[in-house]
Order: structure tokens, then C-alpha cells, then sequence
């Protein structure tokens, strides 16, 4: 690994995994279930703390021209892409700065503006100490009283499980060299060596090892580099990162999985009687890591925060279905089981939600029997079939400008590996999309004939046979069916 790197993976690039659950829009929400009075301001300033090849970043940058988004990564090759990818779609409003945040000093922090969101996605469970105190310096010098910080990190105690598989890929894996595509080849290599003697090792089967050992295989080898080959992977329990985060003045608002909101569907009876005798706070954070069978955590954290009255805030959060809508309740796997609406309250509520964006409030009025506006809220944003609405259903010159540009730089032919977005001035964000997703909807902006999709099949990918040209059509005028009125209602088209 080279020098400058302090134990990362430097001569990889990062994957693009675009996470609507880092949005500010989505923090919002975490908010109001929490019953803390913070909204996205039509001005703002945000962070990405390593911030990768920046498509989150300028994904935000468009979907809000208003704000300004600073990416922020220690990979002069993530900035350069985030830089030109941010040229090419006419993003002045996003900014890309190489920063070795273990070396910032005072005055090279103030060279940061004051922000109002700080985000800061798996980075802490690979960086050394240093780097993790030099985000604590930038959390405590730069963000503003009243902003928030999302963190995202691998979490104890259920991440302890991997600690030797991540052991072994290290070992199988090498020297990982700092010249381009070297890690992803100790990555490729581990996994192979992994794949043929995981069988003989008394390996505990975690989620993650499954997904290692998927056949045909679901990991990419440059994921599993920046995941893995690291010199500092590290899990975390949450009062340690609590700890850690204490010279910034943050205070914890919630997961950003918001069932966690709703201590039913979180643990069974005995466990709340067993939760209620801890104190409020780390204690029952720890009783919920110990419940939940889930390795990463997604939290969000104020510096000063107001309160308000939950059921209030959420009943006056505006969503809009991002997805087809089902006749029968989504079903979301929770850490009771799984949890679904009464039919007849579904069909009320979807019926609602078929008519356009409605405030959570509208909703629930619609159903006879009282619904907790958190679970219905979890439900919905847990099953991705809702999204957040701040605008009007326009499209945003901005906006156009990056989902073209997206659509060229990573699926110039309908295909490609990753999880993108289509930037959404509606939703403040960005729509989850497939590489497919990016194509056709950049195909639409640029005058394609929703009505022949052959035409498209044939420019996608032109070395089809007919008869595979015929099964692409069919494959396109079946997305365009589903996604165009979606594309619509977040102002996209």
C-alpha cells in the first residue's frame, strides 16, 4: 500500500453505491421519528467525507443547485473523476478537495466552509486512529450548532463475526500494491484462493461469507478490496463511536433504518422488559446490537438539537411512491419477524399514494383503525417503495444535465455494476436506479420515442442478434411502463 494511504486501499478505485439513506431528505425524516425539529434549508452546505468517485456528491449538487456540496477524499484519483464528472454536467455548485484528514490543522480545516450536513459513509470502519480523530476535528471545528452527521459503519456485535474472515482475505490476498488494478487483483486472487478452501475452514457462515462465496459471483473484486484489504478494518460498538465522537458535541438523533424508531419492531416482549430496565442511551443501543442480526449501522447525529413533537413532525412529512405500487401490503423483515398493514388499511393507503405525493398525515386520516405514523413510515421507506418530496414534480436543468452525463460515464449501453441514482429536485436527492435505469431514462431526455423501444434496443446495443434485439425491446418497453410515471412524479422527465 502506498505511504500517503495510512493502511488504506489506495490503488483501487471505489465502486459507485449510491445510498438514499445518507441523504439529508432521509435524515429528516430520521429526525422527525425521533422527535427532533431539523429540515433541509432551500441553502445549505453539505459534506461527503470520503467521498470516493463522488456520485453521492453530485448527485446532491444537482438534485439542489441551491446548496453547495463539498466532496472531500484522500484518493487524488476519486477527486479527479468526482472533478470531471462534475464539470461535464455543469455542476458549479459542487466542489472536490484531496484531503489527508489525519494531517489537517486548524487552518486547513477553516479552509472548509461551515456546513450544515456532514456525511460520512463506511469510511470509519477502514481508516487508522488518526484519520478518525481528524473527522472528529472537522465534525467539531466546521459543523454548524444545529447541523447534522450520518454515519454509516461496520458494527459490533454482529461484525465480530467476520473479524477472521477478514483476517484470511488479508493473508490470501498479499502485498496489495498502489498502482492501478493491483488491488483488485490481490481481491480477485483472494477470493479464488478463498472459494477453494472455505469448504475445509470452520469459517462461522455469516451473511457476508455467503455473499463471498455466491456462485456466480455477487462482489465485486474492488468492493471487497476497499472492504477487506485494509490494514485498520475495525467494527465498532456504538457508545465506542458515541465516545469517540464526544469532542464534536454530537448528539445521537437515530438509525437510519427507521423501525429502530419503533421498540415493537425491534425485540420481542421479554427483550423490551429486559431493554426498560437499561437507561436510555448506549444501554439500550447495545440491547438493540444485540437483538438485530445486522453487521452495519446507519446513525444520524446533531450538534444542539430542538425538540418536537414526533407524531406531529411525521404526519407532516410529504412522500411520494418511488416504485410500483402493490395490491397487497409491503412486507418488511423487521427484528420481531415481519411486519405488515391490515389489508384494508393498505388498500386505503395506496389508493392514497396512487393520487401523488400526500403528507404521512393524509394518509394515515384515510384508514379507519389508528396507525402509528413511525411504523407506517418504516414500512414504507423500509420496503424502498416511498421517497421524500420538498418540490413541486419540475424537472431541473441541473438535474438533466447530470442524469445525462451519469447515464454516458456508466451505461452507455444499458449495462453496468453498482448502485446509482437519477438526481430528483422532488425528492432533494436521488431516485435508486440501475444501470439500465440511467440509459433509458437518458434516452427519453434525449427525444427517444417512448413507443419504439427497438430503436433503443438497436443503438444499446447494436451486435444483438434480431432475436435478441427483440427480447431487449421487450425488456425496455417493460421498464419505460414501469419507471417512466415514476420518472415523472420526481422530475426526472
Amino acid at each position: 500500500m502506498a505511504d500517503w494511504s495510512h493502511g488504506y486501499v489506495a490503488g483501487s478505485t471505489y465502486g459507485v453505491a449510491f445510498q438514499a439513506a445518507q441523504t439529508p431528505a432521509h435524515m429528516a425524516m430520521v429526525c422527525a421519528a425521533a422527535g427532533v425539529d431539523w429540515q433541509p434549508r432551500p441553502r445549505m452546505t453539505v459534506a461527503d467525507i470520503g467521498c470516493g468517485r463522488g456520485y453521492a456528491a453530485n448527485t446532491l449538487a444537482a438534485a439542489n443547485p441551491d446548496w453547495t456540496v463539498v466532496g472531500l477524499d484522500h484518493n487524488p484519483v476519486h477527486i479527479a473523476e468526482a472533478t470531471q464528472t462534475a464539470g461535464r454536467a455543469g455542476l458549479g455548485n459542487a466542489l472536490f478537495l484531496e484531503a489527508d484528514l489525519a494531517a489537517l490543522d486548524e487552518a486547513g480545516l477553516d479552509r472548509i466552509p461551515p456546513l450544515d450536513v456532514v456525511m460520512v459513509h463506511g469510511v470509519w470502519s477502514w481508516v487508522s486512529d488518526e484519520v478518525r480523530e481528524g473527522i472528529v476535528r472537522l465534525l467539531a471545528r466546521r459543523l454548524k450548532p444545529g447541523g447534522l452527521a450520518y454515519l454509516g459503519y461496520n458494527a459490533l456485535p454482529a461484525a465480530g463475526a467476520d473479524l477472521a474472515l477478514q483476517r484470511l482475505l488479508r493473508h490470501l490476498a498479499g502485498p496489495v500494491g498502489a498502482h492501478p488494478g493491483q488491488a483488485e487483483a490481490a481481491a480477485a486472487m483472494a477470493l479464488e484462493r478463498l472459494r477453494g478452501m472455505a469448504g475445509h475452514l470452520p469459517l462461522r457462515e455469516t451473511p457476508m461469507l455467503k455473499r463471498l462465496l455466491a456462485d456466480p459471483p455477487v462482489m465485486e473484486p474492488a468492493f471487497v478490496a476497499h472492504e477487506f484489504l485494509t490494514t485498520h478494518w475495525r467494527p465498532v460498538f456504538f457508545e465506542d463511536l458515541c465516545a469517540a465522537l464526544g469532542p464534536a458535541k454530537l448528539d445521537f438523533v437515530g438509525s437510519s433504518n427507521l423501525f429502530e424508531a419503533v421498540p415493537g419492531l425491534v425485540c420481542d416482549a421479554p427483550q423490551l422488559e429486559a431493554m426498560a430496565t437499561l437507561p436510555e442511551g448506549p444501554p439500550r443501543e447495545f440491547l438493540k446490537d444485540l437483538c438485530l442480526p445486522r453487521s452495519f449501522r446507519a446513525d444520524v447525529f446533531i450538534r444542539g438539537g430542538r425538540r418536537t413533537d414526533p407524531l406531529e413532525a411525521l404526519d407532516a412529512v410529504v412522500i411520494a411512491a418511488c416504485a410500483p405500487i402493490p395490491e397487497e401490503s409491503p412486507v418488511l423483515a423487521t427484528g420481531t419477524g415481519k411486519a405488515a398493514l391490515p389489508q384494508p388499511a393498505w388498500d386505503a393507503i395506496a389508493a392514497g399514494l396512487a393520487e401523488g405525493p400526500q403528507p404521512l398525515g393524509a394518509l394515515r386520516a384515510r384508514v379507519a383503525e389508528a396507525l402509528h405514523p413511525g411504523e407506517v413510515l418504516a414500512l414504507l421507506t423500509g420496503t424502498e417503495l416511498v421517497l421524500p418530496v420538498y418540490r413541486p414534480p419540475e424537472r431541473a436543468p441541473a438535474a438533466t444535465r447530470f442524469n445525462l452525463a451519469a447515464a454516458a460515464l456508466h451505461a452507455p449501453t444499458g449495462e453496468g455494476t453498482g448502485h446509482f441514482a437519477l438526481a430528483s429536485p422532488v425528492a432533494a436527492g436521488g431516485l435508486p436506479a440501475t444501470a439500465l435505469d440511467l440509459a433509458l431514462a437518458a434516452a427519453l431526455l434525449e427525444g427517444a420515442d417512448p413507443e419504439d423501444p427497438m430503436a433503443l434496443a438497436r443503438r444499446l446495443q447494436p451486435g444483438l442478434s434480431p432475436e435478441g434485439q427483440e427480447r431487449a425491446a421487450a425488456i425496455i418497453a417493460e421498464r419505460w411502463d414501469e419507471r417512466i410515471p415514476v420518472w415523472q412524479r420526481f422530475g426526472i422527465l
